[in-house]
């Protein structure tokens, strides 16, 4: 294979007059050895080093590059959070000491708000802006909730959808409640958003939620459900759909934990679901629901919640490998980021290094040595 140095790069770019101000960017190497590096199924059994080049993973030799020793550690894509609340921009901070360098947010308002927390080196995030609910729903009576977000009707569910898409927003967030949306209203939006592109989102947090969701062909229910554990009905219109299931677990047993009720209400029905869900294929995302909101029951800190949701999915049957998935490569294919999720030529620079395997325990997720944000490392070089 043929490799061109990088001084020789900056020296083409001179010689050949390319593009007036190309010789004056200032290109950044960097290169991480002596790493176990995830493939997407497992790590390397051989320490490699790992190459990237102004934020942006490079198939490229180590010379001329500014050298991180990674003493034997294990190398793995940038960790994902599914589900998140991001109200202040601090919070992008918090994630990225934890190895989180992307957030999805899933119904901050208004949109230009989580825009405005997007930044060099700090974790990237998404958002879906405001959920669509109707009056009456414990959403609704956040302060300044906006109006334009209540779905009544058909009508009123596309027009929701559009104003979300004139805003910026990245997906469709959906509230469900016994209150409402009903059937109609929700296959409007999703047929809305799928006209235009986007990925539809619901708040499922029992049941009958997730029915309603199978029912309308929403593409990502998020939460398990409390009351009934998701069965075979359910599972049946979910393969069939392929649909994609973010349960939150940390969030349902924080629940079920702050309002005293029975633990098994966690046990038979949230985590009975997801141990349903994947043993019949349906793709799981771990997502977190860390949030500061007075106005919900539980509150996970954000980064380090990601990290117990990944425990509390392999307790539910999912292997080490298959949460590690779950909040890299999987997340990244389903919400359509096609630029990060692994470690590939031409990918962002989204890593984490951890000096312990967490194939062998998944708590190894926490043992963080350093992070970098499209190519912005943590810590510095030592």
């Amino acid at each position: 294979m043929f490799f061109i140095s990088f001084s020789a790069l900056l020296a083409l770019a001179s010689a050949c007059g390319l593009p007036h101000g190309f010789e004056k960017k200032q290109l950044t190497k960097s290169a991480i050895k002596n790493v176990h590096v995830w493939d997407g199924n497992k790590f390397s059994s051989n320490l490699s080093t790992v190459v990237f080049i102004n934020g942006r993973l490079a198939n490229a030799p180590s010379s001329d590059a500014t050298m991180i020793d990674g003493k034997g550690g294990y190398l793995l894509p940038g960790f994902i959070d599914s589900h998140c609340h991001i109200t202040k921009c601090s919070y992008l901070d918090d994630m990225k000491h934890y190895g989180v360098t992307t957030a999805l947010d899933m119904g901050t308002f208004p949109v230009s708000s989580v825009d405005a927390c997007k930044a060099s080196g700090t974790s990237d995030v998404r958002t879906s802006g405001a959920a669509g609910t109707v009056n009456g729903t414990a959403l609704s009576h956040i302060p300044g909730f906006p109006a334009d977000s209540y779905i009544v009707d058909p009508e009123s569910g596309r027009t929701f959808v559009q104003n979300r898409i004139s805003e910026g927003a990245d997906y469709i967030k959906v509230f469900l409640d016994p209150l409402g949306p009903d059937e109609a209203t929700l296959a409007a939006v999703v047929q809305a958003a799928h006209a235009a592109g986007k990925l539809v989102i619901a708040h499922s947090t029992i049941y009958a939620d997730y029915s309603l969701a199978e029912a309308a062909k929403v593409d990502i229910p998020c939460h398990a459900p409390l009351d009934k554990a998701i069965d075979a009905l359910s599972l049946a219109n979910l393969t069939a759909n392929k649909q994609v299931s973010v349960p939150t677990l940390i969030m349902m047993q924080s629940i079920v934990n702050n309002t005293h009720a029975p633990f098994q209400t966690y046990t038979l029905h949230a985590e009975a679901s997801v141990t349903n869900m994947h043993g019949a294929g349906v793709p799981i995302l771990a997502g977190s629901d860390a949030n500061d909101s007075p106005y919900v029951p539980a509150n996970p800190p954000f980064g380090s919640s990601l990290h117990s949701e990944l425990q509390l999915l392999v307790q539910a049957g999912l292997s080490p490998v298959n949460a590690i998935q779950s909040a890299t490569s999987l997340p990244a294919e389903k919400f359509r980021l096609y630029d990060r999720g692994s470690i590939l030529p031409g990918l962002r620079a989204d890593l984490v290094l951890l000096s312990a395997d967490p194939t062998l325990d998944i708590r190894n997720s926490l043992s963080i040595q350093n992070v970098w944000v499209n190519g912005v490392g943590l810590y510095p070089p030592a």
